[in-house]
């Protein structure tokens, strides 16, 4: 049975949420479904804060132009839970765009009545063409 946040979504329905909050660089979506005490590990090795992902997105350093999900492995127990998402993405970069593979690993926790990102990591698997 999936837990539920105050809204009615699942785990997995915030996970997609998030990825189309991504791909848009919705600031407003974001920062409903990051937690303020997020910790990140980006694929360089560099922690990020909420502030920071937020502030990446809204000056165009971290912008997608495709994100295509692979594949999406969803776990939880009560209002907690750990999602895998495997992506092929399109990055936009000052030299131009960047096709990678990425794999995003994720905490969630239901607070303050919502699912909310608390922790993760991303890593680039590979390089790939279109």
């Amino acid at each position: 049975m999936s837990t539920r946040d105050g809204a009615g979504r699942t785990i997995d329905d915030t996970e997609t949420e998030l990825l189309d909050a991504m791909r848009e660089s919705d600031l407003v979506a974001l920062d409903r479904l990051i937690s303020d005490q997020l910790t990140f590990i980006g694929p360089d090795g560099a922690v990020l804060t909420k502030q920071a992902d937020l502030e990446a997105h809204r000056t165009g350093a971290t912008s997608f132009e495709t994100i295509d999900v692979l594949s999406r492995d969803a776990t939880e127990t009560d209002e907690e839970g750990r999602t895998k998402t495997v992506a092929n993405a399109v990055l936009r970069a000052a030299e131009g765009t960047v096709s990678v593979r990425l794999t995003w690993h994720r905490e969630w926790r239901v607070l303050d009545g919502r699912w909310q990102v608390v922790a993760g990591a991303v890593e680039a698997l590979a390089d790939h063409s279109g």
